[in-house]
């Protein structure tokens, strides 16, 4: 059964897409010598892709896609972080890694590839389009019979889509499939590079202007950490929701609603509150002290596992993008939303 991946499905409709009518192909190709000419592309490109972790490139055959075969790449790229090179650097050699599926599809007289890349916010693609545009020139500028194109994607992400003709010569074959692969990395890099530079604009813009409301790729702009996997978590809200790990007693959640951020904390009461009980912690709980200019603390009735969740609320309306990074280093950082968590539960405690 053919695969019905976003990646694959992509691949199937690239031959109308690249190849004009009437065009002059070469000999095919066999499944066989296609695979040599592939293995020995990503051998030639060993060396730039074997990550700190000692990763290489590792293939897969994917049936149903082309006549004389089709492999999945696992591309894997590593790239340098802005200002790492210092080596006094607190940073110092800390690399960004992404791992990208790319497919080759041997068509007989000309292989197709694609391969798509991370997540650009809509404030990052000047830049990287900028970088996007030099670096299909110099793809498309190695050999003659190469054509690639590169789109964007609904969801900001970016596709390189590239077709090679080739003539039944395993061996420049290989060297085309070597040059795309080695693109296809860089440019993952590119976008990199390009995301990093519009987000340093962005926050040089943002220190002192009041922020008002922030969407999701902003908020990550201004706390850089969230770039790293792990801490987001699925949720409907497309402000963005992650999630930190402060204590063995509390991961806190943080949500960002548009035009307020909510840190959330919670405890679980000696025993389920009736309504005059709940009503007495409602009391207390707003009745702490607010911290780094919070606007208020939202409790909320026990969940079905009997725990009670308090929002410590902040707005953006009188918040600059030093604020913002102010409140976060406060107290994720440096950990001080543990003393507020303290102060819930014992309030709490004391309604009982």
């Amino acid at each position: 059964m053919t695969p019905t991946t976003p990646l694959t499905r992509a691949l199937l409709a690239l031959a109308a897409l690249l190849v004009p009518v009437g065009a002059a192909l070469g000999s095919p190709l066999s499944k066989a010598d296609f695979q040599d000419a592939l293995v020995g592309a990503m051998t030639d490109r060993n060396l730039r892709n074997v990550t700190l972790q000692g990763e290489q490139l590792k293939m897969q055959e994917v049936p149903g896609i082309a006549p004389q075969g089709a492999f999945r790449v696992n591309l894997i790229s590593v790239c340098e972080m802005l200002g790492t090179r210092n080596s006094v650097s607190s940073q110092a050699g800390q690399v960004m890694r992404y791992q990208n599926g790319a497919l080759f599809a041997n068509m007989g007289n000309n292989v197709q590839f694609l391969v798509q890349s991370q997540v650009v916010q809509p404030h990052q693609r000047e830049r990287v389009e900028k970088a996007l545009t030099e670096r299909l020139e110099t793809l498309n500028g190695e050999y003659r019979d190469l054509r690639a194109e590169i789109r964007r994607q609904d969801n900001g992400s970016y596709q390189l889509v590239a077709q090679h003709d080739f003539g039944g010569e395993t061996g420049s074959v290989r060297s085309r499939l070597g040059a795309t692969l080695g693109n296809a990395r860089f440019m993952i890099c590119d976008i990199h590079t390009a995301m990093e530079l519009a987000d340093h604009d962005r926050w040089k813009s943002l220190r002192s202007t009041k922020l008002g409301q922030m969407d999701r790729g902003t908020f990550i702009t201004l706390y850089p950490l969230l770039k790293e996997s792990g801490y987001e978590l699925k949720g409907d809200l497309p402000g963005g929701t992650w999630g930190f790990k402060l204590a063995d007693d509390l991961t806190t959640r943080v949500e960002n609603h548009g035009q307020e951020l909510k840190f959330w904390v919670y405890t679980k009461p000696p025993s389920p509150p009736d309504a005059a009980r709940m009503a007495s912690i409602v009391s207390k709980v707003r009745g702490l002290s607010l911290p780094l200019d919070a606007v208020r603390v939202d409790p909320h009735e026990p969940n079905p596992q009997g725990y009670i969740w308090v929002a410590l609320v902040f707005s953006y309306a009188n918040m600059t993008g030093d604020d913002f990074a102010d409140v976060m280093k406060k107290l994720i950082d440096k950990r001080q939303i543990l003393d507020f968590h303290k102060r819930v539960a014992r309030a709490v405690a004391e309604a009982y």
